[in-house]
């Protein structure tokens, strides 16, 4: 079953939006792997930096110091304010040193990245109590991270023996009580490439360009190729109404050459031999214009007697159509007969096929060119049906059906003569209000 055009444009769409997914799923795969495989180096990089904590600690709450600060938290020495506030202070003070370490790791690999280290919580062992509201930031660099990732995660343990002064009742004697604070401190360290997108976009560029310049490709062939297909079938529907009308057209010769027969069989008469002669001249010009020529082109100038006569033969077969024609007397022609009579005949023909009831032809002489010009009132020609009416074997429709007979070749020739001899041809029509043919040729007085 032959499918219709409108069906070859719903399949090419399905299987287009089809490529569309499978290469946006490939784009975003290898997106995300190359996303994956930066933060794979950034977090190697970065590695040292958490497992050296002596880098920054100094500068920080070293572990002797921060256990000390938790034992006073405990005894209520200092507030859990004063804890935040001295790690802030401490971080503030090493962020440019930090900010510098990191920028010079991987700003040479066009990244920026962003770290910091913070204690989720600090839980003192001894009652289980849990002593922070909220994570403290032991260091980091300049700017907040939007979107952090772990670096790295750990609990670090610490405890110390202090020595407590005791009293007992019974005495005023003071002992020293040696007591044990024992800390849990779950830390951990994040981290964000902040152009990470932009980065990847990059690197990905070439490959989402020729991904786009495939699918721009495959719909450039895809409407060649359906502009192809419908001129084919243009054509194959002109070719099938072409074989109609030769047939149409070959029907009546062929009955009466058979009837001439009959009659030459019974007994011979030059009227019959006449009227086979007239036939098969008409078989002849029927089949003529389906091939070009093979005979040398007259260079004899059409007269302008040969023109009048053309003219008034044409009237006779046509009395209702209405002729206006200037003086010709003193006009030179450029053309043989033939050429001349093919121009004015198909032209001719055509206005009358097509509603014509007045015809204006005009034949003047301007500097070293001939002007033709045919102009009729019939119903003219849309403007989309102008740039083909040259073509070989078409022919203009009217509501998608062929309301006049013919083979479409009368202005396929009428223009192949004009640029055989170097002219130019142009049409000028509106719809219901004629058309008007304009031919200029050169010509050497």
């Amino acid at each position: 079953m032959e499918l219709k055009s409108k069906n070859y444009i719903y399949i090419f769409a399905i299987l287009f939006l089809v490529l569309i997914g499978i290469q946006t799923y490939l784009l975003m795969n290898s997106f995300h792997l190359k996303k994956r495989e930066i933060y794979s180096k950034t977090k190697e990089k970065l590695g040292h930096i958490d497992d050296t904590d002596a880098l920054f600690d100094n500068d920080l709450l070293n572990n002797q110091d921060a256990t000390a600060y938790y034992i006073n938290l405990v005894q209520g020495k200092i507030t859990l304010a004063q804890l935040e506030n001295s790690y802030s202070e401490k971080a503030k003070r090493t962020q440019h040193v930090l900010t510098h370490y990191v920028d010079s790791i991987f700003a040479p690999l066009g990244l920026e990245v962003k770290l910091q280290k913070e204690i989720l919580q600090i839980t003192f062992k001894n009652t289980e109590q849990k002593l922070l509201n909220k994570p403290i930031v032991v260091y980091k660099t300049n700017g907040n991270l939007i979107h952090p990732l772990e670096l790295s995660s750990g609990t670090w343990a610490t405890e110390r023996t202090v020595k407590q002064l005791t009293k007992e009742e019974s005495a005023i004697t003071v002992e020293q009580e040696d007591k044990q604070y024992s800390f849990l401190v779950l830390r951990r360290s994040s981290f964000e490439v902040v152009n990470i997108n932009w980065i990847v976009f990059k690197e990905l560029t070439f490959l989402l360009l020729n991904t786009l310049l495939i699918l721009i490709a495959l719909i450039f062939l895809f409407y060649k190729t359906y502009q192809n297909l419908k001129k084919q079938q243009k054509k194959i529907g002109q070719l099938h109404d072409t074989v109609d009308n030769i047939s149409h057209e070959l029907k009546t010769p062929i009955a009466t050459l058979k009837v001439a027969l009959k009659t030459l069989e019974k007994q011979p008469d030059p009227t019959t031999i006449a009227v086979m002669t007239r036939q098969v001249e008409r078989l002849e010009q029927t089949l003529n214009p389906l091939h070009e020529p093979e005979k040398e082109i007259s260079n004899t100038l059409i007269s302008n007697y040969q023109i009048a006569t053309l003219l008034s033969d044409f009237k006779l077969a046509h009395p209702d159509i209405q002729f206006e024609m200037n003086d010709i007397s003193t006009v030179s022609i450029p053309l043989n007969d033939i050429d001349f009579t093919t121009i004015f005949v198909n032209l001719m023909d055509n206005s009358i096929k097509y509603g014509a009831t007045k015809l204006h032809i005009s034949i003047i002489n301007d500097q070293n060119r001939c002007k033709i010009q045919v102009r009729d009132n019939g119903i003219g020609i849309i403007q989309e049906e102008i740039p083909h009416i040259f073509e070989k074997f078409y022919r203009i429709q009217k509501n998608n059906i062929h309301d006049t007979k013919g083979l479409g070749l009368g202005l396929y020739l009428v223009n192949n003569i004009v640029n055989r001899h170097q002219g130019n041809i142009q049409v000028n029509s509106k719809q219901n209000q004629g058309t008007t043919f304009n031919i200029s040729i050169p010509h050497e007085h």
